[in-house]
């Protein structure tokens, strides 16, 4: 199975069925699309209904503005049939206590998120918005697994350009994982992951408290449009062919890792 976690789903007509088709050109069984904000009350976005046409391949995710919508709206979006969420731009550090009533309910839902991490494309209302990119540091996401345990977490780019960061949080937090999108598999060689996906294997004294390997907390995600996708995986490919990763741990990166954390349904 290959899951792609990092999906930015268009309310374009014929959106779904492109990028289903283009997912089945190139072996992608599932995707997590983001979409979905709530608007003067009323639920926005077509992913929802495009879920409803796809069950099996979509897996929807909402959009959370941290500082700006309520705790409450985890709920909404959990009862409207969304299975997860996608934060960027926080108004204050990712792990600012405000937002741990937003944590707490995601945890007791089984509603995991994926953050956004490192720098953050720049935007026409960036001026107005407070956009500031030190709020969105992986480092943030090591107090956030550790506080919520039961709390699937997703930081997204490997944390870039602070990748160091992300791979020591993700070696000691059996719940948090990176995926490998945006510019990093271009301007990276293979040699800067393999020195920071280092422990494991035969090292015994440097091992993940669950004893897992690196390359389990490292997940498939695009984060591009559907043209542009198959270049993405052929990064990951790449890349993984490069460092003589396994043929079973290269299915993990591509959708077992996925699969175990997301708890999808493989059948």
């Amino acid at each position: 199975m290959i899951v792609d976690v990092h999906v930015h789903f268009s309310d374009q007509p014929g959106y779904a069925e492109q990028l289903a088709a283009e997912c089945a050109r190139l072996g992608i069984d599932k995707v997590c699309a983001f979409n979905g904000v709530f608007k003067e009350g009323k639920l926005a976005g077509t992913l929802l209904d495009a879920g409803k046409k796809h069950p099996k391949f979509l897996i929807p995710f909402a959009y959370f503005r941290l500082g700006d919508d309520h705790a409450d709206l985890v709920d909404r979006y959990h009862d409207a049939g969304y299975k997860g969420m996608k934060c960027i731009r926080p108004r204050l550090n990712y792990d600012d206590k405000t937002y741990y009533p937003v944590y707490d309910r995601a945890e007791r839902l089984g509603m995991p998120i994926l953050f956004h991490l490192g720098i953050v494309a720049r935007g026409s209302q960036d001026r107005y918005t407070d956009v500031n990119n030190d709020r969105m540091r992986p480092v943030y996401l090591d107090t956030i697994a550790r506080a919520f345990p039961g709390l699937t977490v997703i930081g997204a780019h490997f944390g870039n350009p602070w990748s160091d960061e992300a791979a020591m949080c993700a070696r000691w937090n059996p719940n948090l994982f990176f995926d490998l999108s945006g510019s990093i598999l271009k301007y990276r060689p293979p040699e800067f992951f393999k020195q920071l996906l280092w422990w494991g294997g035969g090292k015994p004294h440097y091992q993940a408290p669950d004893k897992s390997e690196p390359w389990h907390k490292i997940l498939f995600g695009t984060d591009v449009g559907i043209k542009e996708m198959e270049d993405v995986m052929n990064d990951y490919k790449n890349l993984m062919s490069a460092l003589n990763l396994s043929d079973e741990m290269k299915r993990c990166v591509m959708g077992g890792n996925a699969a175990r954390s997301l708890k999808l349904d493989v059948a």
